[in-house]
C-alpha cells in the first residue's frame, strides 16, 4: 500500500505493530518500538531480541503478526522517517474489532483491526479536508473464536 505513495512528501505513511500487553511489559511483537538492528534469515532488519542477540519470543493476539521481526523494508522506512509506526495494543485492536463489526456489520482480521484501532489516534489530528486510506484486508471470521476467548464469551 505504501509504495505508490512514496515519493509523494504531501501523504503522510503510517503503518502499524502489534504492541500486544503493551511495550513495557515484553510481552508483544513491536519489533521497530521495542526492538533493535540484528541479523534474521539473512536479514538485516529490527528483531525483538536479547542482550546476547538471541530472540526472544513474540506476543499478539494475531497469529498474523505474532513474530519478533520486520521486512526489511518496513525496516528502511522507520529508518529514513518516511513511515510513522504507532504501537497498537491487544485491547486496542479487540476494541477496534468489535466496532467495526457493531457499526459497519464488517468482521476485520484482527491484523486488519490493528490499523483501524490507530484512526482515533491519528483523526483527531487532521484537517477536515484531509483523508485517510486503510488497507483492510483478510477475514475476521476466522478470529471469532480468539476475540471470543479474548473477552470472556462462551460460543
Amino acid at each position: 500500500l505504501f509504495h505508490p505513495f512514496l515519493d509523494d512528501a504531501e501523504v503522510q505513511m503510517v503503518g502499524v505493530e502489534a504492541a500486544g500487553h503493551g511495550i513495557e511489559t515484553g510481552a508483544h511483537a513491536a519489533s521497530l518500538t521495542g526492538g533493535k538492528p540484528g541479523i534474521l534469515h539473512g536479514n538485516k532488519t529490527y528483531l525483538l531480541q536479547d542482550e546476547d542477540g538471541q530472540i526472544t519470543e513474540a506476543h499478539s493476539i494475531s497469529a498474523g503478526l505474532d513474530y519478533p521481526g520486520i521486512g526489511p523494508e518496513h525496516s528502511w522506512l522507520h529508518e529514513s522517517g518516511r513511515v510513522e509506526y504507532l504501537p497498537i495494543t491487544d485491547d486496542e485492536a479487540l476494541e477496534a474489532f468489535q466496532l467495526c463489526t457493531k457499526l459497519e456489520g464488517i468482521i476485520p482480521a484482527l491484523e486488519s483491526a490493528h490499523a483501524l484501532a490507530a484512526l482515533p489516534k491519528l483523526a483527531p489530528k487532521m484537517r477536515k479536508d484531509q483523508m485517510i486510506l486503510v488497507n483492510v484486508s483478510g477475514r475476521g471470521d476466522k478470529d471469532i473464536f480468539t476475540v471470543a476467548d479474548a473477552l470472556g464469551v462462551k460460543i
